[in-house]
């Protein structure tokens, strides 16, 4: 089990690059790359914690995955809701925001013990969302030859459709226990991140490339 946990380091060790991009470069920059900013910066925090307890405390850091998912959504809602310039739309994602927070809220109340788990509820509800989001905004951008957050909305897509797929195909114990290297799912989970990843970097690269040129042309106009 060595090798995928050292995959797994590689996911974060891209992670943490991506978030020290985005934070040494958000000074003066618009809300959605703030937002991404602390979405990575948060999710860096939650998956360092991650990998320290699971490497010295084996199978005890399952309670981090509520903190992932959860952050994941809250911010990545941010993110569209401020994307979108659809009234209804905008109202849509306010409400299964909160929505989706009330419940999971009341289903932790009623079952404390479920804070110690997985929870494949939580994943479903937390991330199917946030896939109907980017195609929208894949889809109503299509017009745009070039358009921002392009890599980094299908890298969500195609990240989340992997990652979701994983936990909810029914055989938890497969996904989390299983010992035979190549039935272990979480790897093939986190060589999805490390493609996310990589998409991220690509769209953190567009971004800032953009942003030089914009203000190569300003200056030349200026002289």
């Amino acid at each position: 089990m060595l090798f995928p946990f050292i995959v797994s380091l590689i996911g974060l060790f891209f992670l943490l690059a991506n978030a020290i991009r985005f934070y040494v470069t958000c000074k003066q920059r618009d809300a959605l790359y703030r937002i991404l900013t602390a979405y990575l910066v948060l999710l860096f925090c939650v998956e360092l914690l991650c990998n320290i307890i699971g490497f010295l405390y084996p199978n005890s850091n399952f309670f981090l995955s509520h903190y992932y998912f959860n952050f994941q959504f809250i911010s990545l809602s941010l993110f569209f809701y401020t994307s979108f310039t659809n009234k209804i739309l905008k109202r849509i994602i306010l409400i299964v925001l909160v929505s989706v927070l009330l419940f999971l809220g009341l289903q932790y109340y009623n079952d404390p013990a479920l804070y110690w788990k997985f929870n494949l509820i939580e994943v479903a509800i937390t991330s199917i969302p946030l896939l109907l989001y980017a195609f929208y905004f894949i889809l109503s951008n299509l017009k745009n030859v070039k358009h921002d957050y392009f890599y980094f909305c299908n890298g969500l897509i195609i990240y989340l459709t992997s990652s979701a797929s994983i936990f909810l195909s029914g055989n938890t114990d497969s996904v989390i226990f299983t010992e035979p290297f190549i039935l272990d799912l979480w790897f093939f989970n986190s060589l999805f991140y490390i493609l996310y990843q990589i998409l991220i970097y690509k769209e953190w690269k567009a971004l800032n490339f953009r942003r030089t040129a914009k203000k190569s042309i300003e200056n030349k106009n200026a002289d």
